[in-house]
């Protein structure tokens, strides 16, 4: 078993090098060496891992499978070294998350506090969750966890969805936005009245373009004017803290937002549903860390429905 993950490391630094040269090098061992560990790979899973070109060596399809799983494989054994040596050694374990905007405007600024009381040895790394590089990298353990949009279908196996709650897309603008004077008796705003005013499109997930314009097109026939996209959370909030721009945003989202605060407009385009959760690799669900942050994500988002 040893000698087989040895020769699966040694795969990786070939497959990530594309040379069996400069692997060699990377991993202070001879060309031969490489080779042989290579052979042994191809002989006992019965296909070719690698296939020769002009400059080095890619993957086969097999080998790229093979490496996905040795990656996990890997990471897995990391984390459980990590915490067998914790209880001896008082070491950290570092856990990776993937956030996705929401999550990491507003859901998780309250969850990490608490969880680092509780686990003061866990090195929480919080990153950028991508809409989809994310799920390879949980899979091939670069994330252990992404806390994002669920629901949609993965073509990643043993990958284990848990849904937490459900937010609303909303149209937003800015406390004392001219739009407000339109209110009527009931309070409610003309949904043409939306057309009158330029729009800033938040495109860190290109979904939320899609929906900016589906919305607005589905109730009204035409699309909105758009003034300004932005992938940036910080910057789309402070522009529209001083513009008149509308924007369709997650609910939770605006909550990060203060002096003047960002808060609905009262038209009636169709709302959207967003179900938001966490995802794991299946080995994970047992994980003491892992299944706390599951319920104080649940209980965040809760609290958050009640504002």
């Amino acid at each position: 078993m040893l000698d087989q993950i040895t020769h699966l490391f040694r795969l990786q630094a070939i497959i990530e090098e594309g040379s069996l040269r400069r692997a060699a090098e990377r991993l202070h061992v001879t060309q031969p060496a490489l080779s042989r560990s290579l052979i042994q790979l191809e002989q006992y899973f019965g296909q070719s891992l690698v296939e020769r070109h002009a400059r080095g060596v890619r993957p086969t399809l097999f080998g790229q499978k093979v490496l996905s799983a040795s990656l996990r494989l890997m990471r897995q054994w990391e984390l459980t070294d990590q915490e067998l040596r914790t209880e001896a050694n008082a070491t950290t374990i570092n856990l990776r998350i993937g956030a996705g905007p929401v999550w990491r405007s507003v859901i998780l600024p309250v969850v990490m506090l608490d969880m680092q009381k509780r686990f003061p040895h866990v090195v929480f790394e919080i990153h950028r969750a991508h809409p989809t590089d994310s799920y390879r990298d949980l899979s091939e353990g670069r994330l252990d966890v992404i806390l994002s949009g669920t629901g949609q279908e993965t073509r990643h196996p043993r990958l284990i969805q848990k849904p937490l709650g459900v937010v609303n897309n909303l149209v937003v603008a800015r406390e004392g936005h001219p739009i407000f004077a339109r209110t009527n008796a009931e309070g409610r705003i003309r949904s043409e009245t939306a057309l009158e005013y330029p729009w800033l499109v938040y495109t860190e997930y290109s979904v939320y373009r899609e929906l900016t314009i589906h919305a607005v097109h589905e109730r009204l026939g035409h699309s909105p004017d758009i003034g300004l996209v932005c992938d940036s959370l910080n910057t789309t909030l402070a522009t529209l803290q001083r513009s008149d721009y509308l924007s369709l945003l997650p609910e939770p989202i605006t909550l990060a937002a203060s002096s003047p605060r960002l808060v609905p407009v009262p038209v009636d385009l169709v709302p959207r549903e967003v179900s938001i959760g966490m995802i794991i690799r299946e080995e994970l669900e047992a994980s003491e860390p892992v299944r706390e942050l599951e319920i104080a994500c649940a209980d965040a988002i809760a609290r958050l429905r009640d504002l």
